[in-house]
């Protein structure tokens, strides 16, 4: 409860004005507030929606202000908070739009939900090492504010709290090793902990869009980062030889991996893809020796050069059925891949893109596919067979090239072969792609026919009810003469 007492002052007097907050007698003089010696809390509301409010002393034993305690004071342009305070409450001081610059004492642990909402005045703002909290949208519509400094202590930072701050520059202090970036900060600019060997764990405000080019470069000691949901880019080598990173969930937001952003990361172990990336760039997974598995969403257009050279403990992967490009040595040195089965939408393969696999035993070509680069498959000692087909136009130099297991190949005559693209003990048989073909129909009648009894067999314990597939059903009768029609010639 507030009320003033006052009296008409001569012309040449100052104007005063004493109020009753709680019990307590604080006197503002030409909108100069002085509270008294002794109080530990200031009220909630006290003084909100007092416009002629310019300034305000506080006692040295004042440890919280309320709820709404200088709500919209426009006129308030400073305030000089005590060294015992420890909680600012919501709105204390919002809609303060001359309020221009705060010191917060060392020993403020928390500021309420809009603490400082729409302080369009105020241009920077330094936290106490203490400090714990930040609450929602606490420092939202400050346009003018374009520096903050950020404590570690930090363990809670509301959302919004610097929505709609233009924020230029942001002082992270990092103790022990753990940093906390700000809610409101949409940008981690470009090398913004460059080679923080000591940096050991970051955590991410909801507001973050974009990480910079280098970010993390060569934190070695970084083994945990929380990444939130909005960020669409990671820049260029943004964590390049974060050699203590174990695993990593990528933002659901992301839509493409930067080339390098993970080069080097020697213990990463695992990846978590989002739905929505479409592009893995160059060198981007580049000596992850501890990778042991990648799931690549369906949506997954590209892998760059490089991507994933020197990945020796990948075992598998699944590629996407849109995936129409994989680039030069993008698993080049795999050594633990055993088995690769490419998507229906691929027709290239880049030079040395699986080079010295040589764990690889099994390989399957789709049939759109038309190029095999150079090198492609060089010294995958563990492949025996492969089949190619029948569109394929071209295999380049040295494609299978120390394949010591492969021992024959039957390649289409439309198709170029490169210099030393065989082992010189490998059988090359070069057949017509029409001929080829043919092959392929025998081969698929003849699956059919061994196959027959189960699928017939399968079809009477579904359908036996119908009748349709029954020893003398229609459809039965009809599905084997159509057979017999078409491959009785090739499968008698």
């Amino acid at each position: 409860m507030v009320s003033s007492t006052s009296a008409p002052p001569p012309s040449n007097a100052a104007s005063s004005e004493t109020l009753d907050v709680g019990g307590w007698q604080v006197v503002v003089t030409d909108g100069h507030a002085v509270l008294p010696k002794g109080m530990t809390h200031l009220p909630d509301g006290t003084f909100q929606l007092r416009t002629s409010l310019v300034s305000v002393a506080f006692p040295r034993s004042l440890a919280s202000i309320g709820d709404g305690a200088f709500y919209r004071c426009t006129s308030l342009v400073s305030v000089d908070l005590p060294a015992s305070l420890t909680s600012i409450r919501p709105h204390a001081f919002r809609g303060c739009s001359s309020l221009a610059h705060v010191t917060f004492p060392a020993g403020l642990t928390s500021i309420g939900d809009n603490a400082y909402n729409g302080c369009t005045s105020l241009a920077s703002v330094t936290f106490p090492a203490g400090l714990t909290s930040i609450g929602v949208y606490a420092f939202c519509g400050c346009p003018s504010m374009t520096r903050v400094t950020v404590p570690t202590t930090l363990t809670s930072i509301g959302h919004g709290a610097f929505r709609d701050c233009p924020l230029t520059r942001v002082t992270v202090v990092v103790a022990d090793g753990h940093a906390v970036l700000p809610e409101g900060m949409t940008h981690l600019p470009d090398l913004a902990f460059f080679e923080r060997a000591t940096l050991v764990s970051v955590a991410c405000p909801s507001s973050l869009v974009s990480i910079g080019d280098r970010a993390f470069d060569r934190c070695t000691s970084l083994a945990s980062i929380d990444l939130p949901a909005g960020p669409t880019s990671i820049g260029k080598h943004a964590f390049d030889r974060c050699c203590s990173l174990v695993s990593i969930d990528l933002p659901a937001g992301l839509t493409s991996i930067s080339r390098g952003a993970f080069f080097g990361c020697s213990a990463l172990a695992s990846v978590t893809s989002p739905a929505g990336l479409t592009s893995i760039g160059s060198c981007a997974f580049y000596g992850c020796s501890a990778l042991a598995n990648v799931t690549f969403p369906a949506g997954l257009v590209s892998i760059g050069d490089y991507a994933f050279d020197g990945c020796s403990a990948l075992a598998n992967v699944t590629f996407p059925a849109g995936l129409t490009s994989i680039g030069s040595s993008a698993f080049l040195h795999c050594s633990s891949l055993t088995s690769v089965t490419l998507p229906a939408g691929l027709t290239s393969i880049g030079s040395c893109a699986f080079y010295g696999c040589s764990a690889l035993a099994n390989v399957t070509f789709p049939a759109g596919l038309t190029s095999i680069g150079e090198q492609a498959f060089y010294r995958c000692l563990s492949l025996t067979s492969v089949t190619f087909p029948a569109g394929l136009t071209s295999i380049g130099s040295s494609a299978f090239n120390a394949c010591s297991s492969l021992s024959s190949v039957t390649v289409p005559t439309t198709a170029t072969i490169g210099f030393g693209a065989f082992p010189l003990a490998t059988t090359v048989l070069r057949l017509p792609p029409a001929t080829m073909r043919w092959y392929e129909a025998v081969d698929g009648a003849l699956a059919y026919k061994r196959c027959r009894p189960l699928l017939y067999g399968w079809l009477e314990r579904a359908q036996t009810s119908l009748g349709s597939y029954g020893p003398d059903g229609a459809a039965r009768q009809r599905d084997l003469e159509e057979f017999e029609g078409d491959f009785g010639l090739l499968v008698e």
